[in-house]
Parts: structure tokens; C-alpha cells; sequence
């Protein structure tokens, strides 16, 4: 068996964080185990495959895996597209052994399939792994809230996926707040956001909410349409689904800036610039205007205001609303600058385990038991599930985020710290990192 194989198997056996760490630590002068994690967990290296082609396996391994490995260079940086690609890859996977092969074909899908994630793979090899820039907003806090200079925008908090399209040139690629590759079948779709880069006269990345639209191009709800665009993750969304894919952006950023990490520009002419390019878009392609939209937004002079537009939005059922500085910069962190008022707490933590059900439960899903990212609160989520998810959600759910709401964190007699009235909301193929009970109210 392949020596690197055979690591991602013991790995893959042990759903403990300290033990897939142990066995990284003991690996941690093997060169290849370590460029295997970049290739396969950077997000900015990509393979613009998503599909992995039929191979048979040629007797005496041409390439070793370290050759094979030089090979992806090819798929990478582009110098092979489209069919000549997927030749290059085919031959690739051919030409080495079957335990070769298998961690290439995870490489090629981001996914090696063991439960370790990039945070844990920069613990052993510090900065190994680019960390996908992301803005984030920071919970509702009274003592941030009180720094919010007025007059400050609300605008609505949308119920999609987070997403980015990076415009470089004449090309577009979709991602997720993780950095994943979104498949997004539909041509036109990526039109209107080249033409917005060329009103910059720049190569940028766009941020907003992807939703799915119903035949009246309403959004429909949160759990039908994210479960619809994680198909765009695994390369499964089909050309219909993808015509009713709808994006609504509230921020754009020079690519340059993006990828430091850090765009000094005021968030009140970063907004004015990204309004004025979409409707410059809208106006010119009126063909394509259905598919981007400016996020909601208005200005208020105080924190009455602002909390009496939330309320409102709450008793329409919507999620609730984000608070935002004028003057803010864009930063890759989470903001003390843009803060999120929810009527419910929601939290993002990952699966450790599941537990088998009672009853008409016997044999399948009962309860999943997941974690913060640093293990301090852990809880077991048996409500919210559908029969559906119930017989699906076992195993194959492990070391994977979903998202729970729950009513308030809480600690039992010996200090072990848990959520109160747990509930699953949904399984987030667009995330691969839990929160950390820092974060967690």
C-alpha cells in the first residue's frame, strides 16, 4: 500500500481532532504528505475539473506520486482546458498506482476525505495552507454596537450562501466563503459580473448571497434553496436549477486588495462604486438584470432606528439585519465595524460523531454530536431532522458543519459547557470550519 495512502487511512479511522494530530506530528518531515494537503486544501489552487474521467490503470506505475503530483501543474495554471484536460488527468491517473491514484482523484475533488482541515494542517506546517480571505460580521455585542459611528446603513441579512465572484480578465470564478469551487452551470450567469469589472477597470471580487428563485423570482426558503446550491459544490446542479440562481452582492473589492487581505477604502464608496455598477450593467445587458440585484439598504442616524428596522424585518419572518459602519474598511477578519442583529442564535459546529435512534429511530440517525472548533462546547443535536435526513445522516456526515439554532449556551454540574434546546438546521457543504465557543453566545 502507498505510504501516503495509508496515512490518510489511519487519519480517516480516528474521528478524534488530537489523534489526527498525533498522526500528522509523526508524519511531519514527510515532504509529500504535506504537499498533498496543499494541493488538495489551498483555495487558490484549482483544477477546473469536477468530474473525475474513467481510467484504467497501466501495468509498471509510469509516474511516481511525486511525478504525478509535478503533472497537475498542467490542469492548475491552464495550460491544459477542457478535453485536453480531462486527457491530461486520465493519462495521469493511469499511469500510477491505484492507492496513487485514489489521493490524486482527491486532490482533483478538494476533499481527501480524512476530517482534517486546514487550520489543523497549519498547526503542523505553519502556513502551509492559504487561508481563504473572508469579512466576517461579528454577533450583536451592546459595547461594539455603542462604537458604530451615525449615521451607519442596515441592510437586510439574506438567507442564502455566501459567496465571491473572483473576475479576473475575461474569466469567472464562483466561490464559497471557504474558498470552494462553485459549479454553476449556466453561461450567462457569470456575464454581468465581467461586464461590472470592466466598468471598474480591474480585476475584482464580488461579495454577496446567492439565493434560488422561485417561477415569480421570489427566494424561496432557506432549506430547499442552500440545499439546492451545495449541489453547486459537488458539480451535481443541473442547467435548470442553475437558471434560477440569483446573486445579490454589498461589497466588491480590487483583487489586489483581496488577496492581501485588507482594502483601506471607506465602505460607503466601496457601496456607491458596486450600486453605480450594477445599475451601469442592468441598464446595458437588460437581458441579464434579473441575475444581480444591490443588497437592501438604508441610512440611519441612530440605534432606535436601526432597531425598529430590525424588528420589523422580523415580524415579516425574515433572519434579521446586519448593521454597518460608512467608514469601514474591508478587512479579511471579522469586523467589530458590521454587526448582526437575529431574532434566533445560530452557531456553525462540526460533526464528531452521531448517535443510533430510539424507537422508529432504531437503525438510523438519533442524534449527530458535534463540537466547537476548539472541543469547548459540545452537544448533541437529535431534533430537526426530516425521516429523509434521518436515514442519511450517519457516518457519512462526519467532520462535517451543519448549522444549529438553539436558545442559550449553558454548562452541566461539572463545567462542561453545552447549548440549550439544540435544533439542526442544515448540513453546510459550504463551510469547513466550525465556529470557536469564542464566538458563540
Amino acid at each position: 500500500m502507498s505510504n501516503i495512502f495509508s496515512i490518510f487511512e489511519q487519519l480517516a479511522s480516528d474521528n478524534s481532532r488530537l489523534a489526527k494530530e498525533a498522526i500528522l506530528i509523526k508524519n511531519k518531515n514527510n515532504a509529500t504528505l504535506q504537499r498533498v494537503f496543499y494541493l488538495a486544501l489551498d483555495p487558490f489552487v484549482q483544477f477546473y475539473i469536477r468530474k473525475i474521467p474513467s481510467y484504467d490503470t497501466k501495468p509498471g506505475n509510469l509516474f511516481s506520486l511525486e511525478e504525478a503530483l509535478d503533472n497537475l501543474i498542467v490542469l492548475s495554471d491552464r495550460v491544459a482546458t477542457g478535453h485536453s484536460a480531462i486527457n491530461h488527468l486520465q493519462f495521469i491517473l493511469g499511469s500510477v498506482s491505484k492507492e496513487d491514484a485514489k489521493i490524486i482523484e482527491r486532490i482533483i475533488a478538494k476533499d481527501m476525505r480524512c476530517g482534517v482541515s486546514e487550520a489543523t494542517v497549519n498547526k503542523i506546517w505553519p502556513k502551509a495552507i492559504s487561508t481563504y480571505p473572508v469579512m466576517l460580521a461579528s454577533g450583536y455585542d451592546q459595547k461594539l454596537v455603542d462604537k458604530i459611528p451615525f449615521p451607519a446603513y442596515v441592510q437586510l441579512k439574506l438567507d442564502g450562501m455566501r459567496f465571491n465572484a473572483i473576475v479576473k480578465g475575461n474569466t469567472v470564478e464562483f466561490r464559497s466563503r471557504n474558498g470552494k469551487e462553485l459549479n454553476i452551470p449556466n453561461p450567462s450567469f457569470a456575464i454581468p459580473f465581467i461586464k461590472m469589472a470592466e466598468h471598474y477597470k480591474a480585476d475584482m471580487v464580488f461579495d454577496g448571497e446567492l439565493l434560488i428563485a422561485d417561477f415569480a423570482g421570489k427566494p424561496v426558503n432557506r432549506q430547499t434553496g442552500n440545499g439546492i446550491l451545495s449541489k453547486s459544490i459537488k458539480g451535481t446542479m443541473s442547467e435548470t436549477e442553475a437558471d434560477n440562481v440569483r446573486a445579490t452582492l454589498w461589497d466588491a473589492i480590487p483583487f489586489e486588495s483581496f488577496t492581501e487581505g485588507i482594502d483601506r477604502e471607506p465602505y460607503n464608496v466601496r457601496l456607491a462604486k458596486l450600486n453605480n455598477a450594477i445599475s451601469h450593467v442592468n441598464a446595458q445587458y437588460t437581458q441579464f438584470r434579473h441575475y444581480i440585484s444591490s443588497v437592501w439598504n438604508i441610512e440611519v442616524n441612530d440605534i432606535y432606528n436601526a432597531q425598529k428596522i430590525f424588528e420589523k424585518f422580523l415580524s415579516e419572518g425574515q433572519e434579521g439585519t446586519i448593521l454597518k459602519s460608512k467608514t469601514g474598511i474591508w478587512e479579511d477578519k471579522r469586523s467589530k465595524e458590521q454587526i448582526k442583529f437575529k431574532g434566533e442564535l445560530e452557531c456553525e459546529l462540526k460533526v464528531v460523531d452521531w448517535e443510533e435512534g430510539t424507537g422508529k429511530n432504531v437503525g438510523r440517525l438519533g442524534a449527530l454530536v458535534c463540537e466547537s472548533s476548539d472541543g469547548v462546547i459540545r452537544v448533541n443535536v437529535g431534533s430537526g431532522y426530516s425521516d429523509e435526513q434521518r436515514d442519511e445522516y450517519t457516518k457519512k456526515v462526519i467532520g462535517k458543519i451543519v448549522t444549529v439554532k438553539y436558545n442559550a449556551r449553558i454548562k452541566d454540574k461539572s463545567g462542561v459547557e453545552s447549548l440549550f434546546l439544540p435544533v439542526f438546521i442544515e448540513l453546510r457543504e459550504d463551510k469547513d470550519q466550525a465556529e470557536s465557543s469564542k464566538s458563540i453566545k
